[in-house]
């Protein structure tokens, strides 16, 4: 099963699949080859913490939205941002360093 298949089956609903890979394919990046699946999207880290909308500073956080497979390469291929921020299905936000989390995956 190929990374993109296995993050289709996340979904009970289809529908929902597809209405996530139309939004990161408007407000972000879609990454998809035989290693890794992954979308996302350009964010605020005060927005995570604090629920500010002030959007005046440059986004420093990636959002990852849909994750399936290998990451390591998502990392050679995707601006270098000061977080990562990722959920998994239990509402609950992890904001990692993006550099922390760099390391991790690349030993």
């Amino acid at each position: 099963m190929t990374p993109y298949e296995k993050a289709k089956t996340l979904y009970k609903d289809e529908k929902d699949f597809y209405m996530v890979l139309d939004s990161c394919g408007q407000n972000g990046v879609i990454i998809s080859n035989n290693e890794v699946f992954a979308c996302g999207y350009k964010t605020y880290s005060d927005y995570i913490h604090k629920k500010s909308y002030n959007k005046l500073d440059k986004p420093d956080t990636w959002f990852v939205y849909l994750l399936a497979g290998n990451p390591r390469s998502v990392f050679d291929l995707v601006e270098p941002l000061e977080f990562i921020c990722f959920e998994r299905f239990d509402k609950r936000f992890r904001l990692i360093r993006f550099d922390r989390i760099r390391k991790l995956y690349r030993r």
